[in-house]
């Protein structure tokens, strides 16, 4: 392993030889490693919630497509659901077309957005209230 290092050193020019070798071989690896954390990891951890969403999916969610359109799931299959839009139009959907679950208090359970679940004010809004 060595030799090959020594090689490429030899194969440079300048005063530094193989220590420029070593350090664009540590700036490669430090820019691979940003670039994971930075891109790769986010995109998969994204990935792996909106498959949990689609997972989740049942009977009864309301939910938003990929196209807009606004619907109540009616019936779950494998890799499709069948949505109504209107009290007699139902259109079946690949699930994967799902773009998320609106929440009954009209938030988005597959926007990013965190769930408010308890009902408590901030004290920023009691303040207000008392004056």
């Amino acid at each position: 392993m060595q030799e090959v290092f020594f090689m490429i050193g030899q194969t440079t020019t300048g005063k530094g030889g193989f220590n420029e070798t070593i350090m664009m071989t540590g700036f490669m690896v430090v820019f691979i490693i940003f670039f994971y954390f930075v891109v790769v990891r986010p995109q998969n951890k994204k990935k792996k919630e909106m498959e949990n969403l689609l997972k989740s999916v049942k009977p009864g969610d309301k939910v938003v497509t990929i196209g807009g359109c606004h619907g109540k799931v009616v019936h779950v299959k494998d890799d499709t659901v069948t949505i109504r839009v209107d009290d007699r139009a139902e259109i079946t959907y690949d699930k994967t077309a799902i773009a998320r679950v609106v929440d009954v208090a009209g938030g988005h359970k597959g926007s990013g957005e965190k769930k408010v679940t308890d009902n408590k004010e901030d004290s920023t809004s009691t303040e207000e209230k008392k004056e």
